[in-house]
Order: structure tokens, then C-alpha cells, then sequence
């Protein structure tokens, strides 16, 4: 496939007999030149689905489409729900809707996608989007993977959707996120979910960080004070980089993708870490990690699942060792009363496998 591709620009506005609504959206897609309405580069290509924030415009993720199109996606942003009392169902609807549309183009001869739009597609959100993602992937079988970064918890809620999704999911937060905190919001979707799932919680990182810079995300954060030691570019290199390898894996069938990316869940100094299902190139078992509860956690963490020969040590988001307390047994218990609030990661090691599993202290 030759990279990298021009990026051309439409706009379309659906409508969706079924709820009587019309669905706006902008697509970024593969083109022989940059431009509007340009012809569409030869091969069909993936699609990203992506949810804008709350009363952020599709206009804060430039940097996405900006990424993804020139490796060969087709980014398409709805702009449905950019009110100020937002409908999140028909949001999460609008995201699948818009999955469906896009067949819709690849088989209609006279759209400039015609035969360029590949089945594989995924939803994608920042924020609320990254919620309405989880309610529009809920018992999807049109979808193959989801990326969501600081995903907020919606009405209906997508804690609970997420025990639905049916596909690998990869959730981004950040530690200096005091909009939509990882203890209240990312993390029980992501111990809800039941499938392949990864958790990258960005060192440093903030909750507006994951778009480019937007006026009304920025004062809404602004009020709460986040203690950001990264800058905006370190923060999208974090999610275009792993989300890059996420994507072309599930999407595009890339084994190699896939090491990258499990490797790099182990290694990353950029965030802390945590997954189910990815095995990488030293041969580590990461499937089986133990779970844990409660979540957040307080003064005990209960783990199951814990080898009776692994070592445990215990590392903040800065990688230095924390002096606590094991209990071996079934189950095995944690005991964090002497941890300050924040993220904190599990390491065990097992006859040369290394495990790791991220964790949560709220006071």
C-alpha cells in the first residue's frame, strides 16, 4: 500500500429512516490530491468512527484525521449532540449509524467512495464521544475494534454498555484527568468490559489533551486545575502511536502490529499500563492476569488468580517501588491503607513471565 496517502475532504448528511433524523458528518479519506471532493486513492480502506466531546466542535480533532488519513483511513466525524443538553443514546446511535452509512457509500456508484470503503471500521470518542462509543458498540457485530480517550460516563450509562462490546477495546486516560477521572470513569469500563481490552493511562497527561486546543474544553478543565507535566504533542503522540498499531491489527489484520504493540503496553515510560489478551515477543502469558477488586480501592485489594510462585511489587506512575503489604491466599490481599491516592501498577513475575496490572487508590 503506498504512503503516504493525500488526504481529500466531503461532507455528507444522512438520514436515518429508522429514528427520522438527520446525521451530518465530515469525512477525511485516502485521495489521489489533498482537497475537497478529490477522487478517492485506488483500494478500499478502514473506517474510524470518532465522537466529538461535550460542546466541542469535530474541528478539536484535526490531529486524528490528520494521522490516520495519510496511512490509509477514512475518518468520519458526525457533528450530531454539540449542545449544551446532548441526547448520549442518540449520539452512541449516530457513531453506529454512521458505520453503516459508510457501506452504504461503498456500494453506491455514484458517491466518490464508491468501492474504496473497506469493511473493517471502528468507533472511536474523546470524552462524552468516548462514552457514546461504548453505547454504540454495545452487542455490535458491524464493528471490529474501538479506541476511546478519556471516555465519560453517559446516560445511559457506559459503564454498563461496556459489558456488552463485543470487540477489542483500547481505553486512554491520563493521570491529571480531573474532568472525567480514571477511578469513576475509565476504569470501571474497562473492568467491564469481557473482551481483548487494553488500559493506557497517560503519565502526566490531561483530559483536553486528547483533542487539539478547543476554548470551552480548556475553561472547563481550567476549573478544576490539572497538575499537567506533558506537553499537547506528547500526549497525541501517546494515543497516535499505540492506537496506530491497535488499529492496524484489528483492522487491518497486522501481526507485527500487534507485537509492537504488546511490547511497547510493557515497556512505555509514557503511561501506565494495563491489558488482557496480548502475548509479546519475549513469550509472556499476558492473558492471564488476575483480576482485581474492589475498584477503586481504599485500604484492601482483593487479587485472584495470583500464581503461588510469582513475586509482587508494587510501582507508582513514576516507576518507583511502593513499600506494602501482601497476604498470600485465596484470595491474595493488597494492602494499599499506606498509598496515597492515584495509579498504581501490580508487577509479578512467574517462572520468567512478567505480568502487569494497573490499580487505583482513591482517599
Amino acid at each position: 500500500m503506498a504512503q503516504p496517502f493525500a488526504i481529500g475532504n466531503t461532507a455528507r448528511t444522512w438520514y436515518d429512516s429508522g429514528r427520522m433524523r438527520n446525521v451530518p458528518a465530515e469525512l477525511h479519506y485516502p485521495a489521489v490530491a489533498d482537497g475537497d471532493d478529490q477522487p478517492a486513492a485506488a483500494g478500499a480502506f478502514p473506517v474510524l468512527v470518532l465522537g466529538h466531546g461535550f460542546v466541542m466542535t469535530v474541528d478539536a480533532y484535526d490531529y486524528i484525521w490528520q494521522h490516520f488519513t495519510p496511512l490509509g483511513y477514512i475518518v468520519v466525524l458526525p457533528t450530531t449532540e454539540g449542545g449544551l443538553a446532548p441526547d448520549h443514546a442518540a449520539f452512541g446511535e449516530d457513531l453506529a449509524f454512521c458505520v453503516a452509512q459508510m457501506q452504504v457509500e461503498n456500494a453506491d456508484a455514484l458517491s466518490l467512495l464508491f468501492g474504496h470503503v473497506d469493511a473493517a471500521s471502528a468507533l472511536m470518542g474523546h470524552s462524552m464521544g468516548g462514552g457514546a462509543a461504548f453505547l454504540g458498540a454495545s452487542g455490535n457485530s458491524s464493528i471490529q475494534a474501538m479506541v476511546t480517550m478519556a471516555p465519560a460516563e453517559t446516560n445511559p450509562s457506559a459503564v454498563a454498555a461496556a459489558t456488552n462490546v463485543l470487540v477489542p477495546t483500547l481505553v486512554f486516560a491520563a493521570s491529571e484527568d480531573c474532568v472525567t477521572p480514571i477511578g469513576t470513569n475509565q476504569q470501571p469500563m474497562y473492568y467491564a468490559l469481557g473482551t481483548c481490552k487494553a488500559l493506557v493511562n497517560v503519565t502526566g497527561g490531561g483530559h483536553c489533551y486528547f483533542g487539539d486546543n478547543n476554548a470551552l474544553c480548556s475553561f472547563g478543565e481550567f476549573t478544576c486545575g490539572p497538575a499537567l507535566t506533558i506537553s499537547r504533542a506528547q500526549q497525541h503522540d501517546v494515543v497516535t502511536d499505540l492506537a496506530t498499531l491497535w488499529l492496524d491489527h484489528h483492522l487491518r489484520n497486522d501481526a507485527a502490529a500487534l507485537t509492537a504493540f504488546a511490547d511497547s503496553m510493557l515497556t512505555t515510560p509514557r503511561a501506565v499500563t494495563q491489558y488482557d489478551c496480548f502475548s509479546t515477543g519475549l513469550g509472556e502469558a499476558v492473558s492471564a492476569t488476575p483480576r482485581m477488586w474492589p475498584m477503586p480501592a481504599t485500604d484492601v485489594v482483593q487479587l485472584e488468580g495470583v500464581p503461588p510462585t510469582a513475586t509482587l511489587r508494587v510501582v507508582d506512575v513514576l516507576g518507583a517501588e511502593q513499600s506494602v503489604l501482601f497476604e498470600r491466599g485465596a484470595p491474595t490481599l493488597l494492602h494499599v491503607a499506606a498509598l496515597a491516592s492515584g495509579t498504581y501498577r501490580l508487577l509479578m513475575n512467574d517462572n520468567g513471565q512478567g505480568y502487569g496490572v494497573s490499580f487505583v487508590v482513591v482517599r
